[in-house]
């Protein structure tokens, strides 16, 4: 099939399309620049790259056109009502493909919900309509009203993994590395993760799915729900941190201590049900080492470090 991503060089959008290239799709993923280092990883796996604007859709409707998967991995946070919409309005006046049926994935997460009454979520709960994100259950039912296209929409848990790209792990690593050790807001809090890995897994399992999974919307993590605390803990000390854990209030502008600083636990009950969908990996406690690992290399890669030019293809962008 011929798909398009959107946000292909941010971190979920990224490592599906290594994932649908892998298994043998043709695979173009929407940039604004072609000048980030991580676009190179794609290029040798034969993604396609195209620049356009998702709030633009005349810079790309001609892909939109030609595609029969379109995957939306990007938040826009400087318009993301707008953005969405645009694209939304966009696929909604695509004519009909002869023979065909295009698919729609669109891709919101775990954070959606906010406070809400209930220890672990599922496809079922509604967000606190108070909470900051709580416009993007808005934009799911928005997106899931579309008549010209199968609609999947996706709630990934906290993603970790691989290169790490604006993971919550990554900012821990870095706060070890920077000699700190600060956790704040709610000790008691727990997440659900899912390993970068596993989600791309996700998104070919629901590209390649027959027609009876238009119209669901899957929550995708592992189940292992692990306290936020014990999580930061093993990061900062992964990264070379020895002191103490200090603890401190919520932080204006730190989203890990305001939107985040509740309770964020999804079931994936349904997708292991309806997709066959299994998380592979260990989990986010167990896989810290690794994804610690994993990060620096990438980061050696970025820089241009004459000791790994090799390690692009597997350290950065391995799809297996």
């Amino acid at each position: 099939m011929r798909v398009l991503i959107t946000g292909v060089n941010g971190f979920a959008g990224y490592y599906a399309a290594l994932r649908l290239r892998a298994a043998g799709h043709d695979v173009t993923g929407l940039v604004r620049s072609l000048d980030h280092p991580r676009l190179d990883v794609l290029r040798v796996h034969e993604v396609k790259l195209a620049v356009g604007d998702v709030s633009r859709p005349e810079t790309y409707h001609e892909l939109l056109e030609q595609s029969t998967l379109v995957i939306h991995a990007l938040l826009d946070k400087k318009g993301p009502l707008q953005t969405d919409r645009a694209l939304f309005a966009a696929i909604g006046a695509l004519p009909q493909q002869p023979g065909t049926r295009r698919r729609f994935v669109y891709t919101t997460g775990c954070s959606i919900f906010g406070k809400v009454g209930v220890r672990v979520m599922d496809e079922t709960t509604e967000p606190n309509p108070k909470h900051f994100l709580a416009f993007r259950r808005e934009l799911e039912k928005e997106a899931l009203a579309l008549q010209n296209v199968g609609v999947v929409v996706v709630r990934p848990g906290f993603m970790y993994g691989n290169d790490g790209y604006n993971s919550t792990s990554t900012d821990w690593f870095e706060m070890g590395e920077a000699g700190e050790g600060i956790f704040r807001g709610d000790r008691e809090k727990c997440w659900s993760w899912v390993h970068i890995e596993d989600l791309a897994e996700a998104y070919l399992l629901i590209a390649e799915a027959d027609r009876a999974i238009d119209g669901e919307l899957f929550c995708l993590a592992d189940d292992l729900q692990p306290l936020c605390l014990d999580v930061m803990r093993k990061c900062v000390y992964a990264a070379g941190y020895t002191g103490e854990i200090r603890f401190e209030g919520p932080l204006e502008g730190n989203n890990i201590s305001t939107w985040f600083d509740q309770n964020e636990l999804i079931t994936s009950e349904k997708a292991r049900r309806i997709l066959g969908w299994v998380p592979r990996r260990p989990g986010i406690i167990e896989g810290i080492p690794a994804a610690y690992a994993s990060w620096k290399a990438a980061q050696r890669i970025a820089r241009g470090s004459p000791s790994t030019p090799l390690g692009m293809t597997t350290l950065a962008g391995s799809a297996s």
